[in-house]
């Protein structure tokens, strides 16, 4: 049965309106104005030395309190461990170095929302994205004992021709609800390697226990964010019990998401979130469109122009 692409293009341009008159009432900065706000938020927030941290290091991380309440990150695990009783069929094994994998978690519970919209991780992601970065994954990850060690990678990896920009095209964030250890299988990092510009040569994929990874040891509440050409990986799981994470990669403008937010979000969801919200869920780009063009999806069938698009 063919997809009825004419209804698709119509309800997706129905949402771009709800978007822009979001956008209308809070326009997102640009230019001067963008760098000064940016500068602003990270002040306000005391992101100096993580700023300090994504430059040197390739990441940074939150410490617990500094993204959202801990109590925020017990109601986050819950929820994950909830939803993943419900999709039997997320569990990509232990080889997979990630266990039970659920995706496009976003629209299924406000909670995630909140974390997306967390001030915190999102000044993070603006200074390595920009203000028009889009969503690209909202995955959760659930590993248990014995499973094996995620190979060291970089996610420009596959998503981008090497060598790469030094500017980020993609950036992730990690939401850590239980705390992370080496007998936990925590993330471990290649400090530095986002200057590298290119994928782990394939004789280190498996070198966890390198001089230079480190494996990040963090408490229950911490929040990662790392620039897309960042190696790392995870170590295996050997304790009993659950590491359970929230991971929320982001991408530029220009490239193209790896899920359809646009195709799951909902005016309510809209309506409820901060005018960013809309442009992180795709729906300010100007593709995909039909033969309507580009253009024609703004309020009474006029063209968005102004700073919609720039």
């Amino acid at each position: 049965m063919a997809i009825d692409a004419t209804r698709l293009a119509t309800e997706l341009n129905d949402l771009r309106t709800v978007a822009a008159a979001r956008l209308d009432d809070e326009p997102l900065p640009v230019g001067d104005a963008a760098r000064s706000r940016l500068h602003e938020e990270i002040s306000r927030l005391g992101l100096k030395a993580h700023i300090a941290d994504l430059e040197t290091n390739g990441y940074a991380v939150l410490e617990p309190g500094k993204a959202r309440p801990l109590a925020f990150f017990d109601r986050l695990r819950e929820t994950i461990l909830r939803l993943a009783k419900i999709d039997a069929s997320a569990d990509l094994g232990p080889a997979s170095g990630l266990g039970k994998t659920l995706f496009h978690l976003l629209p299924q519970d406000p909670i995630f929302e909140e974390a997306l919209m967390a001030p915190a991780p999102l000044a993070l992601v603006t200074y390595l994205l920009g203000y028009r970065a889009k969503l690209s994954q909202s995955t959760g990850l659930i590993k248990d004992r014995g499973a094996d060690a995620l190979a060291l990678h970089a996610d420009h990896s596959n998503k981008l021709p090497s060598p790469w920009p030094r500017m980020a095209q993609y950036c992730n964030v990690t939401w850590v609800t239980t705390d992370y250890t080496r007998e936990n299988g925590a993330v471990c990092v290649w400090p530095g390697s986002h200057r590298f510009s290119r994928p782990v040569p394939p004789d280190l994929v498996m070198a966890h226990d390198h001089d230079e990874v480190k494996v990040l040891e963090l408490p229950k509440g911490s929040v990662i964010v790392w620039h897309g050409s960042l190696w790392h990986g995870a170590v295996p799981r050997t304790a009993d019990g659950e590491r359970v994470t929230l991971v929320l990669p982001h991408v530029r403008e220009h490239i193209q998401a790896q899920e359809l937010y646009w195709a799951t979000t909902t005016p309510a969801m809209i309506a409820r979130n901060p005018a960013r919200f809309a442009t992180l869920m795709g729906l300010t780009c100007q593709n995909p469109w039909l033969q309507d063009g580009p253009m024609f999806f703004g309020r009474g069938g006029q063209a968005l122009t102004g700073s919609q698009f720039e």
